[in-house]
Parts: structure tokens; C-alpha cells; sequence
């Protein structure tokens, strides 16, 4: 094993027990915990035995085992941008509607004899 495996399977070990132990307490999600498990388990298993993923990469219809991984990483990160843009969106959305909402009420307690009603989206920000 070369010092570059040693320190690869050590770093996801250390990640994987992070992930395990963030699921547990869960201060992370614990769908979130499962992924990180899985890939840091498929991570060492490709980093002990790297014609494993040639292989595999093989069976699958793809040359070398290099390519496969670069293929999953790269429909990962792009889930990953979509996942965090969908996210983005929604919180923005929630914030012009409690700015809003906000705006709404500092009006009308300005102006005592003027009460304005929230708009009805507004009110979807109710706990």
C-alpha cells in the first residue's frame, strides 16, 4: 500500500465514524450520514483495490475505472448545485414574504386608524 492509500483510507475512515456519529446524535440528517458512509466505505474499498473499479467500470460498459469514478463525481456535483439552487430559491421566496410581511405590519402601526391585511402568502409563514 503506497502513502497515499494509507492516508486516503485513514482520511475516510475519520469521516466515516464522523458521519456515523453525526447520524446517531443527529446533527446531521441522517440521509445525509447514510451517503457519507456509503461513499466513504466505497471510497476505501476502491483505494485498497484500485483494479476493483476497473473491474466494475468494465461491467459496466467503461474502459478504465478512472473514468467511472470521474462519471460519478460529476452527476453527484451536479445533483449537489441542483439540490442547493432548489434550496436557495425556497428561502429567498420565504424571505421576500416575511419582508413583506414585516413591511406590512410596521406600516399599520404607524397608522393606527389604517389596518392593512397580510397578504394570504404571507400567512403560509406561519409555524
Amino acid at each position: 500500500m503506497t502513502a497515499f492509500q494509507i492516508i486516503l483510507v485513514v482520511t475516510l475512515g475519520i469521516l466515516a465514524v464522523f458521519a456515523m456519529v453525526g447520524g446517531l446524535r443527529r446533527s446531521i440528517g441522517r440521509p445525509a450520514a447514510v451517503t457519507i458512509l456509503i461513499v466513504s466505505i466505497v471510497g476505501i474499498l476502491a483505494a485498497t483495490d484500485p483494479d476493483r473499479t476497473t473491474r466494475f467500470a468494465q461491467k459496466l460498459g467503461i474502459n478504465r475505472g478512472t473514468d467511472l469514478i470521474v462519471y460519478i463525481v460529476t452527476l453527484v456535483v451536479f445533483q449537489g448545485f441542483v439540490v442547493f439552487y432548489l434550496r436557495l430559491r425556497r428561502v429567498r421566496r420565504e424571505l421576500t414574504l416575511l419582508v413583506r410581511h414585516v413591511a406590512i405590519l410596521e406600516a399599520s402601526s404607524r397608522d393606527p386608524d389604517r389596518v392593512v391585511e397580510a397578504p394570504p402568502e404571507a400567512k403560509t409563514l406561519d409555524p
